[in-house]
């Protein structure tokens, strides 16, 4: 009889999978019928996030782009496009708030909405790739290289730039590229890091910034507190607790670098693991970039996949075999899991995200197929474990005709309980697009989490998905997430986990907040929005 079932559930689990590989993850392009397409028009976008600054419940959305370009490259718009602020109308369409102080023109490179005061509204950064030097004599091309990053306090729905102010946008910060969130200190308010570049011009080299905040929307550099070196470069950050002490941890991509957090608040870099991040360059410009960190086995343990800005994309997975003596055990599993050797287009932006609810996290990289106007955006589609590794699989073959954008965060713009997407345009011959996920139904659960002692946004606390404890199989992992925002590259996303839940229609959950206190709730509904409070 064991024998019997044992070849049943095999059968049945082989089956599951080759259903599974057979259903695509659709998409369909709503950019124009929403309203995004005209305010858009010629934007050299290169930055985008989204939030919901209104507290409607329905997230909005910012595009950023760079506006230091000759007016011709911004055609048919007659000089630069600033940024961009759209209101979710909640109906599939957006309203530009036009006239807002968000609306300016630099070079944005990359956003997060955040909760920085922990006072229930969103406030918006802006990390901008200044110059320190102006190479242009026209405007408003010339202030918009100069333009440093820029901090926008919310009040009641309205920004107003407060960067002088908040001591978080330094005047020794110039080429910014991608800011993070984390409370790193556990005193219940949300720092930055700010991610600059190693292209940083004049005397000082580049020196990305973790910033304190001190309360009331006041800031400073922490650095040397912290043990965080002052030669750090980089393109995209990931942050999550790797190392099991409910503390941050943080990878920059470019060099790779992983800090781990200590038990004084301080960081050490773990060089341990420099030999199996690091990357050999085909030349000069063969750069990692995007850096998502995500459970892609479903065993608990938060894996890491890489991205890479670059005409061939050498993107790589490594999965986390936990912990040796407080370091994390990655290895490189790219070509077992079945990502293609190189991409033949640059892939900056990268997610870890379940885009078709079967419960297995999908990777998803800023690429795409172009394609009588509709794209179709290069997403691994996880097919479950076959020998103890996760299974991969593009929509089609990769080719050399395929298109990029620098930036692409995901989200459920209009909460149907499927993730869509943003795809931020560089390029004269495209457009940005918002994509709406029509996948096939399949259950789901979205957890959002608020702090009480810690942050307000819930970032750092731990949710773990399990099996009801009313089922056969009571209490298996079915997902595992961190709450994060401004992962991957140039991108920000709302603050919430996402758990494609297949056929279950009720589990249980458990979660851990940065304090180590716990929550746990039996029996949950799926297909729901679920909001827990920390105790």
């Amino acid at each position: 009889m064991s024998r019997f079932y044992s070849i049943f559930f095999a059968l049945a689990a082989a089956a599951i999978l080759v259903a599974s590989e057979n259903t695509p993850i659709r998409f369909s392009d709503r950019t124009k019928e929403a309203g995004l397409q005209q305010p858009l028009s010629g934007m050299l976008g290169h930055g985008g996030a989204w939030g919901d600054f209104d507290g409607d419940g329905k997230i909005d959305l910012f595009v950023g782009g760079f506006c230091d370009r000759p007016n011709a490259e911004y055609a048919p718009a007659p000089g630069p496009v600033p940024n961009r602020l759209f209101r979710n109308l909640g109906d599939g369409r957006f309203e530009w708030a036009q006239r807002t102080a968000v609306e300016t023109r630099a070079r944005a490179s990359g956003a997060v909405f955040a909760d920085l005061d922990n006072n229930g509204t969103l406030e918006l950064y802006v990390a901008n790739n200044a110059q320190r030097q102006s190479r242009r004599a026209d405007e408003p091309q010339r202030s918009a290289q100069l333009k440093h990053s820029q901090l926008f306090n919310n009040e009641d729905g309205k920004f107003r730039d407060f960067s002088a102010a908040s001591g978080a946008c330094p005047d020794g910060l110039f080429t910014a590229r991608n800011v993070g969130l984390l409370d790193y200190n556990r005193d219940g308010l949300l720092d930055l890091f700010l991610v600059e570049d190693k292209f940083s011009r004049g005397g000082q080299g580049p020196r990305s910034v973790l910033m304190k905040n001190r309360g009331g929307l006041k800031f400073q550099a922490a650095n040397r507190e912290t043990g965080l070196p002052d030669d750090i470069f980089g393109l995209g950050l990931a942050v999550a607790d790797l190392n099991e002490d409910n503390r941050p941890d943080f990878l920059v991509g470019h060099p790779n670098r992983l800090f781990l957090s200590q038990s004084d608040g301080t960081f050490r870099e773990a060089t341990e693991l420099q030999a199996i991040f690091r990357q050999t360059p085909l030349d000069g410009e063969d750069w990692p970039c995007g850096v998502a960190f995500g459970d892609l086995n479903r065993d608990g343990q938060p894996d890491l996949v890489i991205s890479v800005h670059y005409r061939i994309a050498r993107n790589r997975v490594f999965l986390n075999g936990g912990l040796n003596q407080g370091i994390p055990q990655f290895r490189d599993v790219t070509r077992e899991v079945g990502l293609e050797e190189s991409v033949p287009v640059k892939c900056p932006h990268v997610e870890v995200q379940d885009f078709d609810n079967d419960g297995w996290p999908d990777i998803y990289l800023s690429a795409a197929w172009l394609e009588q106007g509709q794209v179709i955006p290069l997403i691994y589609r996880n097919a479950g474990l076959r020998d103890g590794l996760p299974r991969f699989a593009p929509p089609r073959p990769v080719s050399s005709s395929m298109v990029y954008f620098p930036a692409g965060p995901s989200g459920d713009f209009d909460n149907d309980g499927r993730l869509d997407l943003f795809l931020v345009n560089w390029f004269s011959d495209n457009h940005s697009r918002l994509l709406r996920n029509e996948t096939p139904r399949n259950n789901w659960l979205q957890v959002r989490v608020s702090g009480t002692t810690f942050n307000r946004m819930g970032i750092g606390a731990k949710i773990r998905v399990l099996r009801s404890a009313k089922t056969r199989s009571a209490g298996k992992l079915l997902g595992y997430q961190e709450v994060a925002v401004g992962y991957g590259y140039a991108s920000g996303q709302p603050a919430l986990c996402h758990f494609g839940l297949g056929d279950e229609t009720e589990v249980d959950l458990q979660i851990i907040f940065p304090n180590g206190a716990k929550v746990e709730r039996a029996g949950v509904k799926a297909n729901q929005l679920l909001k827990i409070t920390e105790p």
